[in-house]
C-alpha cells in the first residue's frame, strides 16, 4: 500500500459515488473484501484496491461484482443513478 496515490481519473464525484454504492452493497450482504475477491477468483487485494481507488473498474467488472454479491447489476446501477441524481 505505502505511498501510492489514487489514479487522477478516479478522483471524480461520480466515481466516488459508484464506489460508495458498491461498498454499501458489499456491506449489506456482509461480505468482506477478501471474500468478494475470492468469489471473483481474484487476488485477496482486488476489492481493496478498487475501494481505495488504486484500480478503476469497467462495466464488465461492475457486473461481475454485482453478480458475486447476488445483486442484479441493473438494480445496482439504478442505485448509483439515484445517488448521482
Amino acid at each position: 500500500m505505502g505511498n501510492k496515490k489514487p489514479v487522477a481519473s478516479l478522483n471524480t464525484r461520480e466515481y466516488d459515488d459508484l464506489l460508495l454504492v458498491l461498498k454499501e452493497a458489499r456491506k449489506e450482504k456482509r461480505v468482506s473484501q477478501e471474500k468478494l475477491s475470492a468469489l471473483l477468483g481474484q487476488s485477496v487485494n482486488f476489492v481493496l484496491k478498487i475501494e481505495q481507488k488504486e484500480r478503476r473498474i469497467d462495466v464488465v467488472e461492475f457486473s461481475q461484482l454485482a453478480r458475486a454479491l447476488e445483486i442484479d447489476p441493473e438494480e445496482l446501477f439504478k442505485r448509483y443513478l439515484r445517488r448521482v441524481g
